[in-house]
């Protein structure tokens, strides 16, 4: 007959070991803190009435995280104000939307006042000033499309 404490001990030790190797590759891991955001929007030498800014990591550049949206007022936005604030550092995907900022019946910012122009930046942790400057080139072929699923 075999004797079964061998077999306890090792089936008690093998998860023992599973969370500490775990544990130690968890700290050993350096994750990349959120930065935070902020600055203005002009199309034209104006700044932009209304619209949004998203940050998506550049995958294609080995930066993985979450696309994070901005609301634009009156030119200015602040990552740091949004719901869930943080922007992921390194190489990044930007697109600026902007509206006339007059609501109506289906355009809940007003209508495009440019294309979604988009761009590429590598951005820092911490926090930090970035100002945009859409082209004019971008109200070119101007394709409004609704902005709300209002009747």
């Amino acid at each position: 007959m075999i004797d079964p404490r061998p077999i306890r001990r090792l089936r008690l030790s093998v998860p023992l070991y599973l969370v500490t190797i775990l544990g130690i590759a968890a700290g050993c891991s350096k994750e990349a803190k959120l930065g935070q955001l902020s600055g203005t929007v002009t199309f034209k030498g104006q700044p932009v009435p209304a619209g949004y800014i998203s940050f998506m990591p550049d995958a294609s550049k080995g930066n993985l995280g979450q696309v994070k949206v901005a609301q634009l007022r009156d030119g200015v936005y602040n990552t740091a104000l949004e719901r869930d604030p943080g922007i992921s550092p390194g190489p990044t995907v930007i697109r600026i939307a902007g509206f006339d900022g007059k609501k109506q019946k289906g355009f809940s910012q007003g209508k495009q006042i440019f294309n979604p122009h988009e761009l590429r930046a590598t951005l820092a942790e911490g926090t930090a000033t970035m100002d945009f400057t859409v082209p004019p080139s971008a109200a070119e072929r101007l394709r409004i499309e609704p902005t709300s699923d209002e009747p």
